[in-house]
């Protein structure tokens, strides 16, 4: 599996009427997107859409990025936010949609054996912040206990762990966020998450010691829309 870190921007269309979401959708994957390729430090994306109609936030894309120096550096900062064709008047992508941006450093994998590569149908995006001075044992529970439990479930392909860098603007949306310190991204190549499974997991005492302890948590599921690659990448 890949080791790269994670560009995460979950996001939302402000001005529907200028920005409806057949024109966002298509500046995402004809535009943006390939903007994002062009620095090189990136050369694939997955688009999602979250499986509540009712969240705020309900387009996810997630990039794996070659070099963490890469976000914040004027390279990544210069990525075009403004657009002829899809964005009129001269606006940037912001006047119009909403991006809760946020930079994930690798931590590690797990892949159950003779499962399928590239992404599967439905992804958790679980941010967790363990208790203070307890990083140590939320690590090995993950490795020594979770990943396993977790590939018991019906559909369970992956999971990639990352420890967040820097949330770029969560705090400034017009619901602030507050994004967790650790995400885990748990991907099931199925229609429905197999929830009863999912329960059991977090039902050891490993388990219960862990989450009963953590000081914020953040859970979101995605539905695989698009998966786009840079046919000009050398990787």
């Amino acid at each position: 599996m890949s080791k790269h870190h994670l560009l995460w921007v979950n996001s939302r269309i402000t001005n529907s009427s200028e920005f409806p979401e057949p024109k966002f959708l298509e500046w995402y994957d004809k535009e943006h997107i390939p903007d994002i390729f062009i620095t090189k430090q990136v050369s694939s994306a997955v688009r999602y859409s979250n499986i509540n109609p009712s969240d705020t936030h309900p387009y996810l894309v997630l990039y794996p990025v070659k070099d963490i120096n890469f976000l914040g550096s004027k390279q990544y900062f210069d990525i075009p936010v403004t657009s002829e064709k899809y964005i009129s008047g001269g606006k940037k992508c912001f006047d119009v949609a909403e991006f809760d941006t946020r930079w994930y450093e690798f931590v590690d994998d797990f892949q159950k054996q003779g499962t399928k590569s590239g992404p599967a149908k439905l992804v958790i995006s679980a941010g967790l912040t363990p208790a203070e001075g307890t990083d140590e044992d939320f690590n090995a529970w993950y490795r020594d206990e979770h990943y396993r439990t977790l590939s018991e479930c019906t559909g369970y392909v992956r999971t990639r762990r990352y420890k967040l860098k820097n949330a770029v603007n969560a705090k400034n949306l017009e619901k602030p966020r507050e994004p967790q310190k650790y995400l885990a991204l748990h991907e099931f190549d199925v229609d429905t998450l197999p929830q009863d499974e999912l329960q059991k997991t977090a039902e050891t005492e490993w388990a219960k010691k862990v989450m009963g302890s953590l000081q914020g948590s953040e859970v979101m599921v995605f539905r695989l829309e698009k998966e786009l690659a840079d046919m000009k990448a050398n990787i």
